[in-house]
């Protein structure tokens, strides 16, 4: 796993990587793919299983996404009517994954791929630190607009209690500082 930027000089390596492991493993698990055969397979809602991982499932053409209802296109900022296509293990859409795909040099929609493109999100949150640090509750605040299963998210969907974010990012081998 690409760290993304170097570890602070008080957090050792080993811990620093656990905690990175861990954070995603919580994100997979907040955002209902954690528990999925492959997780890195799944569409919004399970709607659709990927088989083509070449590249985000709708950029390839392999799955159009998902209407939302009226109310969650609104409460997203959106107009009625809008899709989503959120997709793979952190449930990351077309549109984000142009961006990271062209600004980190991904060629596939591999784990690797994806896992890379959702630690630059949390980078981009200036988050990454924290989840080094184990500083969790700081960066759920900071990654809640990025993912919509996270406490305080804008969307309103399904959101996860800190304590249970908590309990699973260790129960995934990650320290709380």
């Amino acid at each position: 796993m690409n760290q993304a930027t170097e570890t602070p000089a008080d957090v050792p390596v080993d811990t620093a990587t656990a905690n990175i492991t861990a954070f995603l493993s919580m994100l997979r698990q907040s955002e209902g793919t954690g528990s999925a055969q492959d997780p890195y397979a799944v569409c919004y809602g399970y709607k659709h299983i990927i088989t083509d991982f070449s590249d985000h499932p709708a950029v390839t053409g392999e799955w159009k996404g998902e209407p939302l209802s009226d109310a969650m296109c609104a409460n997203a900022g959106f107009g009625p009517g809008c899709i989503s296509s959120a997709a793979g293990a952190y449930q990351i859409t077309k549109g984000t994954w142009n961006g990271l795909k062209s600004s980190l040099g991904l060629v596939d929609f591999s784990s690797d791929s994806q896992d890379a493109a959702a630690i630059e999100l949390i980078r981009q949150r200036a988050a990454l630190e924290d989840v080094k640090a184990g500083n969790i509750a700081s960066a759920i605040d900071k990654c809640r607009n990025e993912w919509a299963s996270l406490p305080g998210n804008y969307a309103k969907q399904g959101q996860r209690t800190q304590d249970t974010l908590v309990g699973w990012y260790t129960n995934s081998g990650g320290a709380v500082a």
